[in-house]
C-alpha cells in the first residue's frame, strides 16, 4: 500500500510539473507571438512612415518644379504691371496688408485647381503590393475635393520684402507668400501614416529677360505685307527652350519643342501692343483649307495627305498667352553705358571682344591653356585729327574685379600706326565696369579674336573671359563678322533627331558667369555673308563671318530681323552655331536649300543650342538685357515652420 500510495504522489506531482511546465510553454509561446505581431507592427509603422516622407519629398519637389511653371503663368495674368505693387495697394514702403489679402486670393484659386491637376490623379511610382502614398497640397480650404484637416489652418497671404516700382517698365522685384497645407501620406497594409506640413510658399515677382527665350518673334513671318512669307516649323526644327511668337505658329509633321510654348494669337501685332483683335490657334499644313485652327488641346494632331502634323510639345503649350511688347527704345542701355559702362556716339567701324593673358594676348587654343587674365574690349572708329580722319581704335581691359582701364591707338587710312596721336599706356578710368556697352549708331563688325586657321572653328581664341558678362547694343545695324565664344561655354553639342528619338544638347556646366548679349534697338543683328570688301579699310577686317560660324550669346532686334546677310546669294558657309537665344520682330531668314537633296544652298544653316542659365530656375541674362513687359515668376522658396505625424 504504502507503494502504491508514493507512486501516487510521484503521479501527481509529475502531473503537477507538467501543467506548470505547459504553463510556462504556453506563456512563452504567447509573448513570443506578440512580440512578433509587435515587430510586424513596429515593420509597417516604420515603412509607412518611410512612405510619407518620401511623399513630403515629392511634395516639395512639385512646388518648386512644375507649380512654378503654373504660378508663372497665373502671374502674367493676375499681377498689376502698372501700380507700385504686384499685388495690393498703398503709398507706402508696404503694400496694405488686407489689399494683399484681395488681390492674392485668385493667385491662390487658380493655383490649386493646378496643383489638384498636378498631384490628386497622377499616377505614383511603381510600389510594391500594399504600399501607397498620396500628397495633397492645401493653399485655399480644399484639395484634391477634400476639406482641410481639422487641426490644420491657413494663415492669410502677404506681402515679404520688395521695394515699390514706379509703373514705366524698369521695377523692382517683390516677394510674396501663399501659405500652403501639405499633407503627405504613406500606407502599407492596415498601417497608414501622415505628414502634415504647414509652410509659406514665397515667389518673387518681376520683369525677367528676353533672354529666357530660345525663340521670340513679334511678327511670325520673314516681313511685313508682301514682302514678308510664312514661317513654317517643320521636322527638322528643333528647339530646346521656351518659344513665343505674339502671332500664330505654323506646323508641318512633327517639330519638336523641348521647352515652353506660348503664343498670344495677335491678328496684327504692333511693336509695343496687339493693335487688333486676338485669336487663340495655329495653322497646320493643308488643315482646315490653309485656315487658322482654333480651340486646340495641348497636344493637337491632324493627319492629311501631307502626313500627320503633331507638334511635339513637351514641356507644354499655352495657345492664348499674354502679348508680350518689345522695348520702345534702349534708353536703359544707354543710360547704363553712361553712369560706369562704355557709351559711344559714332558709327563703330568695328568691335573685337577678347579674352586675353596678362600680356594682352588671345588665350591659345590647344596644349595648356592658361585662364584668362583680362577682358578686352576694342571699338574703332573714324575721328579727325587735326583736320585730318584718322581712324580711331579705343581699347578697354579689366580682370576680376571690374576696374577698368584705357589707351588709344590712331591709325592713318592706309593702316599705318600713328604713335604721335596715340596714348598707347593703359590707364585707369576710375570706373567699375558694369558690362554695358552702347553706340547710339551701329557695328559695321562685331568679332571675336582671329582664327588661327580660316576653315577650322576649334582654332578661334574665345572671346569672352569666364568671368566677363557684357551686353553690347547699339540703335542701329550690329553686323557679325567673327566668331564670338565663350571661355567656359556652358553646353555642347545641339540637339539631334533620330527618328523619333530626340537627343538634347549637353549642358553640364550652368555655372558659368560668362554671358553675352548682342541687342539692336532699331536696326538689325545680321550675320555678315557675301558682302563685298570694303577697300579703305583693308586692315580692319571682312564683312562676311567664317564657314561654321561660333555665336555664344542671346541676340537681339527690336525693329528688325536676326538673320543672315544675302542669304539668298553667294554659297553655302556651313551652320551658325549658336549657344543662346533669338528675339526678333520679324523671323531672319538664314539660309537657303535644295528641297531635292536637303542640302543647303546658300547662306548658313541653324544648329541652335538653348542656354539653359537663361531659362527658368537660373534666370541669368546679359547685363541691363532688354526685359518684358509683364510681370513673371522670378524665383520660388518654400519655407516649412511646423511638421507633426499622426498614426492611422
Amino acid at each position: 500500500m504504502t507503494s502504491y500510495r508514493r507512486r501516487g504522489v510521484a503521479l501527481i506531482t509529475a502531473l503537477a510539473v507538467l501543467v506548470v511546465v505547459g504553463g510556462m510553454a504556453a506563456l512563452m509561446f504567447a509573448r513570443t507571438l506578440g512580440e512578433i505581431r509587435h515587430s510586424g507592427d513596429d515593420t509597417g509603422i516604420v515603412q509607412s512612415l518611410l512612405l510619407a516622407r518620401g511623399a513630403a519629398n515629392v511634395g516639395a519637389a512639385v512646388l518648386v518644379g512644375p507649380a512654378r511653371n503654373s504660378l508663372s503663368n497665373i502671374v502674367e495674368s493676375t499681377s498689376s504691371v502698372v501700380q507700385r505693387w504686384a499685388y495690393g495697394t498703398g503709398t507706402g514702403g508696404r503694400p496694405d496688408p488686407s489689399s494683399v489679402v484681395t488681390a492674392l486670393a485668385p493667385v491662390a484659386t487658380q493655383l490649386q485647381t493646378q496643383l489638384d491637376a498636378l498631384l490628386c490623379s497622377a499616377a505614383g511610382p511603381a510600389l510594391p503590393d500594399g504600399e501607397a502614398l498620396s500628397i495633397r497640397i492645401y493653399v485655399t480650404t480644399s484639395a484634391c475635393g477634400q476639406t482641410l484637416p481639422s487641426g490644420a489652418a491657413l494663415p492669410a497671404p502677404g506681402f515679404v520684402e520688395g521695394a515699390p516700382r514706379d509703373g514705366t517698365g524698369i521695377n523692382n522685384a517683390q516677394t510674396y507668400a501663399l501659405p500652403f497645407v501639405m499633407i503627405a501620406e504613406g500606407s502599407v497594409g492596415a498601417f497608414r501614416r501622415n505628414l502634415v506640413t504647414a509652410g509659406e510658399y514665397r515667389f518673387t515677382v518681376g520683369r525677367g529677360s528676353f533672354a529666357q527665350y530660345a525663340l521670340f518673334t513679334n511678327v511670325h513671318r520673314t516681313g511685313a505685307g508682301s514682302s514678308g512669307s510664312d514661317i513654317w516649323f517643320t521636322d527638322n526644327t528643333l528647339f530646346d527652350g521656351p518659344v513665343h511668337t505674339n502671332q500664330h505658329f505654323r506646323f508641318y509633321r512633327d517639330p519638336w519643342f523641348g521647352g515652353n510654348v506660348t503664343t498670344a494669337g495677335c491678328l496684327n501685332p504692333g511693336a509695343t501692343a496687339c493693335t487688333g483683335s486676338s485669336q487663340s490657334g495655329a495653322y497646320f499644313y493643308g488643315v482646315n483649307s490653309g485656315n487658322l485652327v482654333t480651340g486646340l488641346s495641348s497636344s493637337p494632331s491632324y493627319s492629311n495627305t501631307y502626313g500627320t502634323h503633331a507638334p511635339r510639345l513637351t514641356s507644354g503649350v499655352d495657345w492664348n498667352s499674354e502679348f508680350i511688347s518689345l522695348p520702345p527704345d534702349s534708353t536703359m542701355q544707354r543710360l547704363a553705358a553712361e553712369a560706369s559702362g562704355l557709351a559711344f556716339t559714332t558709327n563703330l567701324i568695328s568691335m573685337r571682344l577678347q579674352a586675353t593673358d596678362a600680356s594682352m594676348n588671345p588665350l591659345p587654343t590647344s596644349g595648356t591653356i592658361p585662364a584668362a587674365t583680362y577682358q578686352m574690349i576694342e571699338a574703332c572708329d573714324v575721328h579727325p585729327y587735326s583736320g585730318v580722319n584718322r581712324h580711331r581704335c579705343r581699347q578697354y581691359r579689366y580682370g576680376p574685379s571690374g576696374d577698368l582701364e584705357t589707351r588709344t591707338l590712331v591709325y592713318s587710312t592706309s593702316g599705318s600706326y600713328r604713335a604721335g596721336d596715340s596714348q598707347p599706356t593703359w590707364v585707369s578710368t576710375g570706373t567699375t565696369f558694369n558690362g554695358v556697352i552702347h553706340t547710339t549708331q551701329g557695328i559695321d563688325r562685331l568679332t571675336g579674336p582671329t582664327r588661327g586657321t580660316a576653315t577650322n572653328p576649334a582654332t578661334a581664341a574665345p572671346a569672352l573671359a569666364s568671368f566677363a558678362q557684357i551686353t553690347v547694343a547699339a540703335d542701329g545695324n550690329v553686323r557679325i563678322t567673327g566668331d564670338l565664344k565663350y571661355e567656359r561655354p556652358p553646353c555642347t553639342g545641339t540637339p539631334t533627331r533620330s527618328g523619333a528619338t530626340i537627343t538634347p544638347a549637353v549642358c553640364d556646366d550652368l555655372g558659368a558667369a560668362n554671358i553675352l548679349g548682342v541687342y539692336s534697338q532699331f536696326g538689325d543683328v545680321r550675320i555678315g555673308h557675301d558682302n563685298g570688301e570694303e577697300t579703305i579699310l583693308p586692315y580692319r577686317g571682312t564683312r562676311n563671318a567664317p564657314t561654321n560660324v561660333n555665336i555664344h550669346g542671346v541676340l537681339m532686334s527690336s525693329r528688325g530681323i536676326v538673320g543672315v546677310d544675302n542669304f539668298n546669294s553667294g554659297s553655302s558657309r556651313g551652320s551658325v552655331n549658336l549657344i543662346g537665344g533669338i528675339i526678333e520682330y520679324y523671323y531672319g531668314a538664314f539660309g537657303t536649300f535644295n528641297a531635292s537633296t536637303g542640302l543647303m544652298s546658300t547662306g548658313y544653316a541653324r544648329a541652335f543650342t538653348f542656354d539653359r542659365r537663361t531659362g527658368p530656375g537660373i534666370d541669368m541674362a546679359p547685363p541691363f538685357f532688354p526685359t518684358v513687359s509683364i510681370d513673371g515668376v522670378r524665383s520660388v522658396g518654400v519655407v516649412s515652420y511646423a511638421q507633426r505625424e499622426q498614426v492611422e
